[in-house]
């Protein structure tokens, strides 16, 4: 069974009142299509869930644009998804957040998206996992969990 890559960039911000069991962890796009398509790592998103996971409605968005692109029945798959993972919706204190982590994380790329998934991990102070490699760059005291190795 792979284990995903834990990335400490720091220890994570926690917010006493939204804080989480240890196991929890907010998935990005790329965590749950990682999944969806049984690619390397789908085993390490299904223990995330398994333990309890949320993901963002931006990266949720994301995930249906992905599955009409390759013509999946999203409505069904969409259906199962929301069964077993807390969607939370993108908040205003996300966006001021996912804003702010524009500057920091530039230079590797992140897309608004994998930015909303970062302010969401730092609301609730849990994991964000991701199977997206330019993250193994990014230190922005969020610890983050790597479906696949780093590049050398």
């Amino acid at each position: 069974m792979p284990d995903p890559q834990s990335h400490e960039t720091a220890d994570p911000p926690r917010n006493p009142g939204h804080s989480r069991s240890p196991g929890f962890s907010v998935l990005d796009a790329s965590a749950l299509l990682t999944l969806l398509f049984q690619e390397t790592g789908a085993t390490a998103v299904a223990d995330a869930i398994a333990d309890g996971a949320a993901v963002s409605t931006v990266n949720l968005s994301e995930v249906v644009a992905v599955l009409v692109r390759h013509e999946r029945d999203a409505d069904r798959v969409m259906h199962a998804v929301i069964q077993q993972v807390t969607v939370e919706p993108f908040t205003t204190e996300d966006a001021l957040a996912a804003a702010a982590l524009w500057a920091p994380t530039r230079a590797t790329g992140l897309s608004l998206g994998d930015r909303a998934c970062l302010a969401l991990a730092q609301r609730l102070g849990v994991p964000a996992v991701t199977a997206d490699r330019e993250w193994a760059n990014v230190t922005v005291g969020i610890t983050i969990q790597l479906l696949r190795p780093a590049r050398s």
